[in-house]
């Protein structure tokens, strides 16, 4: 081969003739803007959370994934958490958090009595069916869980981590008072109602902190839902809606709630005290199985 010889331009590729239409160079160029981003030899944005690489792949894995039955579906919550948490500024965090306990006399005084149980069935008997504390118990012997799962045994060092301890703590029975229940449509609209109802009582900076894991799970999952079950995205938008008003009906976030004073209490009158109307509860199991596979 004559070295001194360009070798001929290769053909160009084009697209097979049925492929989907695509934007035209000049089409992709309207949307782009004449200038480039800066090149550099890693990847870098000015997003935190893209810098990230364990956060970008936690999210994307959320995003993208099938639920298969080899694994349960909360399989990643841990390295959720692992993820936001690295990229989490604390400082910020803790300053916003002690300007709201300064603004909101209730949220202090919540915060102050440190109210925390552990719910045991067998001291639970005397609760009438229909009540939360029937609930509760009969969640716990039929499960076999704990609803502390979170620091359990640690006494939290500060308000901030006791306000953490706390919602994990209250989740299951946010499940149960909501009728929003532990399947994929309940856990989407119980995510959403407290994203919502923490926009509506805390500042949205703050909320933001205190919606990370709910906001996590909601943008990753309607996504997942559409790409691999499309036949479940009408429900999953119905939940959403329900969820949202839920969310937009309460005074107060859920986790602000003492649920241990409403252990007699029938269920639905305890969701009309706190202003919203419960979700369909078991009827909606079936998009367990309609989520896998």
């Amino acid at each position: 081969m004559d070295l001194a010889t360009a070798p001929e331009a290769a053909e160009p590729v084009t697209a097979p003739a049925d492929a989907p239409p695509s934007y035209r160079p000049d089409e992709a160029r309207y949307m782009t803007g004449a200038n480039e981003p800066v090149t550099s030899s890693v990847l870098i944005s000015n997003s935190k959370y893209l810098n990230n690489p364990y956060y970008r792949d936690v999210f994307s894995q959320f995003a993208l994934r099938r639920h298969g039955r080899d694994l349960p579906e909360t399989y990643l919550i841990p390295n959720m958490i692992r993820a936001i948490n690295e990229v989490l500024d604390t400082e910020e965090f803790g300053r916003l958090f002690e300007e709201e306990k300064a603004k909101k006399p209730e949220f202090a005084a919540w915060l102050a009595a440190r109210r925390y149980t552990v719910y045991d069935p067998a001291t639970m008997q005397h609760h009438a069916p229909g009540t939360l504390g029937a609930a509760i118990r009969d969640f716990i012997e039929k499960t076999g869980m704990e609803m502390q799962f979170m620091m359990k045994g640690e006494d939290p060092r500060n308000d901030l981590e006791y306000s953490i301890k706390r919602r994990v703590a209250s989740h299951d029975i946010e499940h149960l008072v909501t009728g929003f229940g532990p399947h994929e449509l309940g856990e989407s609209a119980l995510a959403i109602m407290n994203t919502t109802s923490n926009y509506g009582y805390f500042t949205p900076a703050l909320a933001k902190y205190m919606s990370e894991s709910t906001m996590f799970v909601q943008a990753t999952g309607y996504y997942r839902v559409s790409l691999h079950y499309p036949d479940l995205m009408p429900f999953e938008l119905d939940a959403m809606r329900r969820g949202i008003a839920a969310g937009q009906a309460l005074k107060k976030p859920l986790f602000m709630v003492d649920w241990e004073d409403y252990l007699d209490w029938q269920i639905g009158d305890l969701a009309a005290h706190l202003g919203f109307e419960r979700g369909p509860g078991e009827d909606w199991a079936w998009s367990i199985d309609a989520s896998v596979g």
